[in-house]
């Protein structure tokens, strides 16, 4: 017995030790965690122009969005008789959105054969760093936002396609994403990122949607910070640094800088299959109002703002002129009017040329706004910061003392303005 014990014990303190040291997992390859599902109703998005109204026969159709964004096929034989149908452009409220959302009527119809649904994401190409991800979900009677099954996906054309035998609301979103996927951040100041997933997961694979029990297409929820098995690195490509903290980031901007400045945050995922990348642009803007004429170099004033007798007012002073931008008040994205309570006015002294948020239209006899929009972020108490950005294109330059424009022009630009006034 004895003989035995003196045998079998060393073997007992091997496995002990073994089991105590076991092998070193590599980070990435740990089992991830999981991100239950937690669906949210969202408002329904507010109308976006004038809608599109078409006729459909029996022999089907194609309607476009007049800047070519969307494209619902309707097939031969989809409706039984002639119906109208309308296209109406809507504020996109789903989950994740990029890019368009549309509300297609009437509500309730069934078609006899699937009609095809086409969004492109072109001109949104900084947004959308994982084309695998992106998808087009509809909004439900209880209004929940439903991610479609099987989106066709091309990536030449930049377009995401599904088909559906009933009409709602439509958006298309990517359900994984670096969030803001772009914002401004104050010279010397902060911005926390965080990498979303807005689907629900389970394992290792981050390309793949569950599908519910029920077989139904998945609910959205408000989006869950990613695990941090996941994340591989963080880096940032431009001005300033950034520090990560598994699914989460602090991206620092530099003390100073003389002209907005493009940092591209970037978090590198990697899943047991591959790694991807996701992409924040974060452009950093000095104090007072930064802009550039078509296109040409950047214009920087010191500038301030505050109340005057129509709403606000925020102004800046440099050697080659004055430039001023006044709007009723409050936060949000305003067209510019032809009344000049929503207005851009930059006169270059050194030039003698005025531009302005408005254009001359001798067919019409009149004055009509300027393309582009005011987007007003942050508006801080007295002693705080008003910020935000603006484009403005065919606005009109005049002359001094010449009512008559004598082209046209675009501007662009961002504001950080102490309230002051």
């Amino acid at each position: 017995m004895k003989k035995l014990l003196c045998v079998f014990l060393p073997a007992l303190v091997l496995l002990a030790a073994c089991k105590k040291d076991p092998k070193p997992v590599e980070p990435g390859t740990e089992l991830p965690g999981k991100i239950p599902s937690d669906p949210k109703a969202r408002p329904i998005g507010e109308p976006i122009g004038p809608g599109i109204v078409a006729m459909v026969t029996p022999a089907g159709a194609t309607i476009t969005s007049a800047d070519g964004s969307f494209k619902l096929r309707i097939p031969v034989g989809a409706v039984n008789a002639n119906t109208d149908i309308l296209v109406q452009e809507v504020k996109n409220t789903a989950p994740g959105a990029v890019g368009r959302s549309f509300e297609l009527q009437p509500h309730g119809t069934v078609f006899q054969k699937p009609v095809t649904l086409e969004f492109s994401w072109e001109g949104h190409e900084s947004w959308v760093n994982i084309p695998e991800a992106l998808g087009v979900a509809w909004q439900d009677e209880k209004n929940f936002w439903r991610l479609t099954k099987a989106p066709v996906i091309d990536k030449v054309k930049k377009t995401v396609s599904v088909q559906t035998t009933h009409f709602s609301n439509w958006a298309l979103l990517q359900w994984l994403q670096l969030e803001p996927v772009a914002t401004t951040v104050k010279a010397g100041g902060q911005a926390q990122l965080t990498v979303k997933s807005y689907i629900p997961l389970s394992g290792d694979d981050l390309l793949t949607p569950l599908v519910p029990a029920d077989g139904q297409d998945i609910a959205l929820g408000e989006g869950k910070p990613l695990p941090g098995s996941f994340i591989r690195s963080w880096a940032v490509g431009g001005v300033g640094k950034v520090q990560g903290n598994g699914g989460q980031g602090t991206y620092s901007a530099p003390a100073t800088v003389q002209k907005p400045e493009i940092a591209n945050v970037t978090a590198t995922l990697k899943d047991r299959k591959q790694q991807l990348m996701v992409v924040s642009t974060l452009t950093v803007i000095p104090e007072g109002i930064s802009f550039k004429v078509d296109g040409g170099p950047w214009i920087h004033f010191p500038a301030h703002s505050g109340p005057d007798d129509e709403g606000f007012e925020m102004s800046g002073f440099g050697d080659d002129g004055y430039f001023a931008i006044a709007w009723p008040g409050g936060t949000g994205s305003r067209s510019w009017n032809k009344d000049n309570t929503i207005a851009l006015v930059y006169s270059n002294t050194k030039t003698g040329r005025n531009y302005e948020s408005v254009f001359y239209e001798e067919a019409l006899g009149r004055f009509v706004p300027a393309g582009g929009s005011l987007n007003v972020v942050e508006l801080g108490a007295k002693g705080e910061y008003i910020s935000g950005n603006f484009t403005m294109s065919g606005g009109g330059v005049f002359t001094d003392n010449d009512r008559e424009p004598i082209s046209k022009s675009t501007i662009q630009g961002y504001f950080y303005v102490r309230h002051d006034l």
